[in-house]
């Protein structure tokens, strides 16, 4: 937008105008969900892949959506020393009878499980009483390391036999990395056990060949863009913008 805003007011001053104002404006955004009938809020986990992971994506993001709600909102959050649905997670898990190493088939009845269980409404209500009926967030991770690497374009400034520029376009093999964070968010009124709200977010970050970046920083990176895109399902927001005053 701010780039948008220069173009602008360059073209206008092309144009004869003499004097200009840029002055910084809001636009107010209501939330997609009315959530002034619940006085608490409960992050309660969620469903990830079976695999070996470098971030603990439940934890982590059960931690960073609490923060954000206290900073952010008045609802009471609810912080339990860990996330209830891992119980119910780990119960899937032992009836897989496995140690850690899952075949395929294991990984398919998980998420055909812990489907089952995100879409429970017993068990949500249930969880409900359990802590004074919250609005509950759960829903279901995942986050990936992608290789990107592959043949660029790439334009270049080369000088001939008679020493003049010319621009010669071409293709370079460049090594790029990728990470993936990928979030459906469900919103359960525990008083009913019934989902009352989803909201699916996906966010990606590309590397180039010099950086050297930890999955669990890239995991934070993605985070920030998201967290605005969660906090807009339950809190009005504002945009933030310039609108040029000409004189």
């Amino acid at each position: 937008m701010r780039s948008v805003a220069v173009s602008l007011l360059t073209a206008l001053s092309a144009l004869g105008w003499s004097s200009f104002v840029e002055v910084p404006v809001e636009t107010p955004l209501q939330s997609k969900l009315d959530v002034s009938r619940f006085r608490r809020i409960l992050i309660a986990g969620f469903v990830t892949d079976l695999q070996d992971a470098d971030v603990d994506l439940s934890a982590e993001t059960s931690r960073l959506l609490q923060n954000q709600l206290r900073s952010n909102t008045r609802v009471q959050v609810i912080e339990p020393d860990r996330p209830p649905l891992q119980d119910a997670l780990d119960n899937i898990l032992a009836r897989l009878d496995e140690e850690g190493s899952y075949a395929s088939e294991e990984k398919e009845q998980y998420a055909l499980e812990a489907d089952r269980l995100l879409e429970d409404p017993e068990f949500w209500r249930k969880l409900g009483e359990e802590y004074q009926q919250p609005l509950i967030v759960t829903g279901k991770l995942g986050f990936e390391g992608q290789n990107r690497s592959g043949f660029q374009p790439e334009e270049r400034v080369m000088r001939d036999a008679s020493g003049s520029p010319r621009l010669v376009r071409g293709n370079r093999f460049m090594e790029r990395k990728g990470f993936t964070l990928s979030a459906d968010f469900y919103f359960i009124d525990s008083k009913t056990g019934e989902l009352i709200h989803k909201e699916r977010f996906t966010e990606e970050v590309l590397y180039g060949e010099r950086q050297r970046i930890s999955p669990l920083s890239s995991y934070f990176e993605l985070m920030d863009r998201l967290l605005p895109n969660f906090l807009g399902v339950i809190t009005p927001q504002r945009i933030r913008g310039t609108r040029v005053l000409l004189h």
